[in-house]
């Protein structure tokens, strides 16, 4: 038995804090590693201790295999947990941790090598019998020699990808030169190696994986499947475990052949084994992942088994103590993973600075998350927030009970997707199991059209009312000493100009104490300040009683009201003709391209003086591990490109100027 007393967490965010958790358990010391831009962060003030990564980039960071190493062997820790993403699925880290002494809590180098590399993986699998895709393999040149047009649509995949990276489905064969490219320049960005694959794209398929766990012993089991069909940009959003579209006969096929490659390959540790299932229930293996999950809490949910432990204690060479006869499927288990991103922008990424975070204590509930309020959300990883796993006796209350976690959770500071999640456990095809991995693709804009009626049918007057409560103080807290009192706010008639989510309002009120009275010209209301506490107030009328989440930042006020948040900011005489002369300049330039968010240029795909058509790629931005297009709004000319390859940009920063001119065309 090799005995681990203490831990080094190679990783940040939610999974860091997740192994310490089960370490602390455990009784093992956990040692936590940071880049500079992290010191503050959740991970940071679990461990035991913490390790600074020093600044710089992800290579010279999290990524930096060498460094790790020195801060484990300089701490004495015994192993060496790599969590997901960053060095988990490295078989090169792996080796070295072996060959430094030290413990690497996953599997042995040599199968993390085999299926690490989607090719080398699809050969081994397709040997053992497994049902496989059919893939062309090749350079760039020879794929485009391999495929024609009646081949159309494929999959563009990175050899050594995973996690939703390194993956584009091309739909016209006209695209597929510049997806090569593209694709093949993301996986060597995040995997180094470019080398990229065409695989068959199956139409609306299933998307399920399954669990398992060997040992060094030569046990292995699986833990059941678990349902990933809801995804966009090829990466999950809500998980459920058991799948509800297996029968017992193709949970059988499926789980005994996830155990024939791990048996096969020489598994040791946590490993998942990935399929797409066809409207037929034929089932095709996709990759294997080397590493926890992260959307493993729903399998410890219906299993009861903690898979880190299991991780832990097979690194130790102790046998797995449980035996496949004896497991069964307890329940149901549903995982929402709150990201920050803005699902009305094409899921753009939204880093910044969380301004208040809040997620419910509720029975069978579980919350997984690496930031609290006021965390700042980097650029530079992965966008997720939280995770929040509910279980229950079956799929419709497993469901209800996340909904009901969801509508208790709260975030401001940063666009998100909880509106989006909540719309998706509502959806009929989604309840009623009808739905593959075309859900979000299928259903998005009708979501986001139902989002932005809900936005519309608010009912501003309370809206207005909690935000001047918020704002001012009743005449008995007055202070004449107070800046507050010189500029007027506690006049008691007042006519406040405030903008609401960017459109201005005209709102004349009456406020005495605790209530106010607001007459917008066509209502006439008055409101009663019920409780007011850090974050919360609640408002009562005549006939109803609402609550509200808030935060301030730079003057603004951003509010929650039944699960939307609205940004709200006062303008004075002073700020409204500064406003106004804003907006004539913004109009006179709106023939700037200017970026939707903070990122890295990786591309830029026009010269100066060049002729675009509307929908042509002008840039690519890495934001969040993710890479993004800047489309061309409209036809146009270049005449300035203000950015280049590898240069930091902030939202709304300027990238290109061009010769349109909306106003002009306006007036035509």
């Amino acid at each position: 038995m090799n005995t681990i007393y203490s831990i080094l967490i190679a990783n940040r965010g939610e999974i860091a804090v997740r192994i310490i958790r089960t370490a602390k358990k455990l009784g093992i010391k956990t040692i936590a590693v940071y880049a500079e831009q992290d010191k503050e962060a959740l991970h940071v003030k679990h461990a035991d201790q913490a390790w600074s990564l020093g600044t710089g980039s992800l290579q010279e960071t999290y990524l930096n295999s060498d460094k790790l190493i020195r801060i484990a062997q300089n701490t004495n820790a015994d192993a060496i947990h790599p969590g997901y993403g960053f060095l988990s699925e490295n078989s090169k880290f792996a080796a070295s941790c072996e060959s430094a002494g030290i413990i690497f809590i996953g599997p042995p180098a040599s199968a993390i090598q085999t299926m690490g590399n989607k090719l080398e993986a699809a050969k081994f699998v397709d040997s053992l019998g497994v049902p496989l895709l059919n893939v062309q393999t090749g350079s760039p040149e020879k794929l485009l020699e391999s495929i024609s047009k009646k081949d159309m649509p494929v999959m563009i995949k990175a050899a050594s990808g995973g996690g939703g990276k390194g993956m584009r489905l091309v739909q016209e064969y006209s695209e597929l030169k510049d997806m090569l490219k593209t694709t093949s320049r993301e996986a060597k960005s995040y995997f180094g190696d470019g080398t990229v694959y065409i695989e068959k794209f199956l139409e609306s398929p299933k998307h399920i994986e399954v669990q398992v766990l060997c040992d060094k012993h030569g046990n292995c089991i699986h833990l059941f499947e678990r349902e990933c069909s809801v995804q966009r940009r090829h990466q999950k959003i809500i998980e459920e475990a058991p799948s509800p579209t297996l029968s017992e006969m193709q949970r059988t096929n499926m789980t005994s052949d996830a155990i024939k490659i791990a048996h096969a390959i020489g598994y040791v540790g946590a490993g998942t084994v990935e399929f797409l299932v066809d409207n037929n229930g034929n089932h095709f293996f996709l990759e294997m992942n080397t590493r926890i999950q992260v959307e493993h809490p729903v399998t410890e949910m219906i299993t009861g088994i903690d898979i880190i432990e299991a991780q832990i204690n097979v690194a130790q060479n102790l046998p797995i103590n449980h035996r496949q006869e004896d497991l069964n499927i307890h329940g149901h288990a549903i995982e929402a993973r709150i990201y920050a991103e803005n699902p009305a922008n094409n899921f753009l990424p939204s880093p910044g600075n969380i301004s208040y975070f809040q997620t419910p204590k509720l029975i069978n509930i579980r919350i997984d998350t690496g930031i609290e309020s006021y965390a700042p959300i980097s650029a530079d990883y992965d966008p997720l927030i939280a995770k929040i796993t509910g279980w229950g006796e079956n799929r419709v209350k497993a469901i209800g009970q996340v909904k009901k976690a969801l509508h208790a959770s709260y975030v401001t500071g940063i666009y998100h997707n909880l509106p989006y999640l909540r719309k998706i456990l509502e959806h009929p095809t989604f309840l009623d199991n009808q739905f593959s991995t075309d859900f979000i693709p299928q259903h998005h804009d009708k979501i986001i059209e139902e989002l932005q009626s809900q936005y519309k049918q608010v009912d501003k007057p309370m809206l207005f009312a909690a935000y001047i409560f918020i704002n001012t103080r009743s005449n008995a807290e007055k202070n004449p000493h107070t800046i507050w009192e010189h500029i007027g706010y506690w006049r008691t008639f007042m006519n406040w100009n405030i903008y609401l989510n960017g459109e201005p309002h005209e709102v004349f009120f009456r406020r005495k104490d605790s209530q106010i009275t607001i007459n917008t010209g066509e209502t006439k209301k008055t409101f009663t300040l019920a409780q007011n506490q850090k974050h919360h107030i609640t408002i009562r009328t005549q006939n109803r009683q609402e609550n509200f989440i808030y935060s301030i930042t730079n003057n603004a006020t951003e509010i929650i009201f039944n699960g939307l948040n609205y940004n709200l900011k006062r303008a004075d005489h002073r700020n409204t003709i500064a406003n106004k002369k804003q907006q004539s300049k913004d109009i006179n330039n709106e023939k700037n391209i200017k970026s939707p968010m903070f990122g890295k240029v990786l591309a830029i795909n026009v010269d100066k003086n060049t002729t675009v058509k509307k929908g042509q790629t002008l840039l690519v931005l890495e934001a969040m591990k993710m890479e993004n297009n800047i489309i061309a709004p409209f036809d146009t000319e270049i005449k300035e490109i203000n950015v280049k390859e590898g240069d930091q940009v902030e939202d709304g920063q300027i990238l290109l100027q061009t010769s349109y001119n909306l106003k002009k065309k306006v007036t035509r």
